[in-house]
């Protein structure tokens, strides 16, 4: 029992509360306030559940409804991630909207009316999870008219890179309403989807009606497709779309349409280069001067690099004409402006590339490629000596060799009889620049390959293509092999190792696959891989890889 002074201490508490019970009541408060916050409990199960659509508004399918927003509810605390980008209203890419996240739904406001007997399709991609574990829920969408009828029709496929076969993660798939000029550069896609993880898409409640298919790499998520920097691909022929069309195939390709242009230069007393922002097919100089012309080699599709002379003057003005890989031809007016020799400058060393590289097995019958840095001015045949196992020798002259016209590269079929090796030696006089650099002493072996040590790959071609192009590729994607318009294929003496096999349809009949004109609907020279990854053994032949 309490006395009647402990009831008085009592009273006098609760009716006039001292500082000391109001810092009390205000950390009892804070400390309430934060266990109510949503947090996984301690101890137990891994929540490993996604969350679970319950309602929405409107319902789902609904009819003859135009709501200014539209509201999902779950069966737990949520969380949106990204949800603006990752977001796909159709049809349409541009409505906007914005977002109101609520412990366990998620609203999206439109930020003008939605048309009239339109069928939408919501879908929220991974952009909502758990609050606890940050499961997505998956496949989560919303589709509604505001007519009196859903849309129904789909299209499905899978995209994929030309060129390595490789399937594409998050490309836009989009269909446009048909025009003449479609320039996707410009309009945006009426319907469209992103592919997921493996490749696929898959767009749902579409208006029958006639549409172009286009994929492109959106790395922006502008809707828009950027030649400079973005892959495209698209359907040959225009889309009648009035059943499900599953099983599209689109493969995407490279197709950079900016004119070409100097990015920089780089400048010596004895040589200068222009770094060009895309590779040329090949190019031509016109020496405004023709007293200033110059040698002027490609050391790759993205350099001219020029060479400076005894006689040549500081200045050179020039007209380059470059063609890109698209066949589109550019005139660039620039100014050549050596640099004064400053006493650190040392000359560039006149040097040598060879392919096969040194000690590389081949055949007793094989091409020999020696590539110099800088073009040549003499070539001496007879100081470029060929041992054929310790038994014959003979120069170069005794073989068929070609140079192109910058005169750096130089080709020479070699047929020999060789068992054991073949040997060349270039004295050091073989060769001289026209700057009258002399190149080292170069020894190159190469051993003639055991056929035991190597395998044997065969097949055939079932194609209705005239020409075509049959290219062995290593795991580096490197074509180490390559035979053309050959029905029954053989690949002899092959490196032990993984490859992957495939065929370009060489529909232009120019030996090499050409890429494509989205803008003029000229598709891309179709590329067919085989499906599976080729394992070849030492000694052993693989038969019927059929493409």
């Amino acid at each position: 029992m309490y006395s009647e002074k402990n009831k008085k201490q009592f009273n006098s508490y609760t009716q006039t509360p001292s500082l000391g019970g109001v810092l009390l009541l205000v950390w009892l408060i804070i400390l309430l306030n934060n266990c109510a916050q949503i947090a996984q409990p301690p101890g137990g199960k891994k929540d490993t559940l996604a969350p679970v659509l319950i309602d929405s508004y409107p319902k789902m399918k609904a009819r003859n409804t135009k709501p200014k927003q539209v509201e999902l509810f779950f069966n737990e605390y949520i969380t949106v991630d990204n949800l603006a980008q990752k977001t796909i209203i159709t049809p349409g890419s541009g409505i906007t909207f914005d977002i109101k996240a609520k412990p366990t739904s998620v609203a999206l406001i439109f930020n003008e009316p939605l048309k009239d007997s339109t069928t939408y399709t919501i879908s929220f991609t991974d952009g909502v999870k758990d609050a606890s574990e940050r499961n997505p829920a998956t496949n989560l969408k919303l589709v509604f008219s505001t007519g009196n009828q859903l849309d129904s029709l789909s299209v499905s496929g899978v995209v994929s890179n030309m060129i390595s076969g490789t399937i594409i993660e998050g490309a836009l798939v989009g269909l446009y309403a048909p025009r003449d000029t479609l320039d996707a550069q410009k309009v945006k896609p009426i319907y469209y989807t992103k592919t997921d993880t493996l490749g696929r898409f898959l767009i749902e409640n579409i208006k029958s009606g006639s549409y172009d298919v286009m994929s492109f790499t959106d790395r922006n998520n502008n809707f828009l497709f950027n030649p400079s920097t973005e892959s495209i691909g698209f359907s040959g022929e225009r889309l009648a779309l009035n059943k499900n069309y599953d099983q599209l195939k689109i493969s995407l390709f490279e197709q950079n349409t900016t004119p070409v242009r100097i990015l920089k230069t780089d400048s010596r007393s004895d040589s200068y280069v222009l770094n060009l922002n895309k590779g040329l097919e090949k190019y031509s100089i016109n020496f405004r001067n023709n007293e200033d012309s110059i040698a002027n080699t490609q050391p790759n599709p993205n350099q001219i690099k020029f060479f400076r002379s005894k006689t040549t003057p500081d200045t050179i003005n020039i007209n380059v004409k470059a063609t890109d890989s698209l066949g589109t031809s550019y005139t660039l007016k620039h100014t050549i402006n050596f640099r004064q020799k400053s006493k650190r400058e040392r000359p560039e060393e006149f040097l040598l590339k060879v392919e096969p590289t040194n000690n590389e097995p081949v055949e007793p019958d094989f091409t020999l490629k020696l590539s110099f840095n800088k073009p040549v001015g003499a070539l001496r045949k007879e100081k470029i000596k060929f041992s054929i196992d310790s038994l014959t020798t003979t120069d170069l002259a005794n073989y068929e060799t070609k140079q192109d016209l910058s005169k750096s590269n130089l080709e020479t079929k070699i047929k020999t009889k060789a068992k054991k090796f073949i040997r060349i030696r270039l004295d050091k006089e073989s060769a001289n620049s026209l700057f009258g650099d002399t190149l080292s002493k170069t020894i190159l072996t190469y051993p003639i390959l055991d056929q035991e040590e190597f395998g044997v790959l065969r097949g055939n071609v079932v194609t209705k293509s005239a020409s075509y192009l049959i290219e062995l590729l290593n795991d580096r994607r490197e074509v180490v092999r390559q035979q053309r318009n050959v029905p029954a294929y053989e690949f002899k003496n092959v490196k032990p190792g993984k490859y992957r096999l495939r065929l370009i349809m060489d529909t232009n009949n120019n030996g090499q696959w050409d890429t494509g004109r989205y803008e003029t609907r000229i598709p891309a020279e179709v590329i067919r891989y085989f499906p599976d990854v080729l394992t070849i053994k030492q000694n052993f032949e693989l038969d019927d890889v059929n493409l």
